[in-house]
């Protein structure tokens, strides 16, 4: 069995979401997507190329055209997440959101960097991942908290 196999919805952390991407397109799953602005009394998503990695809110598992809804996985779920290729992944990592140029390119995760910057971890790995954009490794998700490397 493969271990993407294994992910593990978790009902009470899961919400309905509506794609509000600014730019409209559809979210590929796998993705780490931010809060939106909503429309009526919607919860809206859009593409961390739009929200920015500070509004990560959590991941999607199918794919999503604009104005669609789908459900968006919280803290404690394990959930496939592409990779951005930048460097491997091992297990335990903490992993940190994405914000890409493009629609397509957002919503990865990469090892926490040591390098100075402020970040955002999302989760932990829970397999190892390797250096290979579009590459799937299991992330138990946790609330999305601001990590500052001086």
């Amino acid at each position: 069995m493969s271990a993407i196999a294994k992910t593990r919805h978790l009902p009470d952390t899961s919400l309905n979401v509506v794609n509000r991407t600014a730019t409209p397109g559809t979210i590929t799953k796998n993705k780490i997507v931010g809060f939106g602005t909503p429309v009526g009394s919607e919860i809206a998503i859009e593409s961390l190329d739009v929200a920015g990695v500070a509004l990560a809110a959590g991941v999607i598992s199918e794919d999503v055209e604009s104005g669609k809804s789908t459900t968006l996985h919280g803290p404690g779920s394990i959930e496939a997440i592409e990779s951005d290729g930048s460097g491997t992944v091992s297990v335990g990592d903490e992993v940190i959101a994405v914000a890409g140029a493009s629609l397509a390119a957002s919503g990865r995760m990469k090892k926490l960097p040591a390098t100075n910057g402020t970040y955002y971890v999302v989760g932990k790995a829970l397999s190892a991942v390797a250096a290979t954009a579009g590459a799937l490794g299991l992330v138990r998700l946790c609330e999305p908290r601001k990590v500052i490397v001086a």
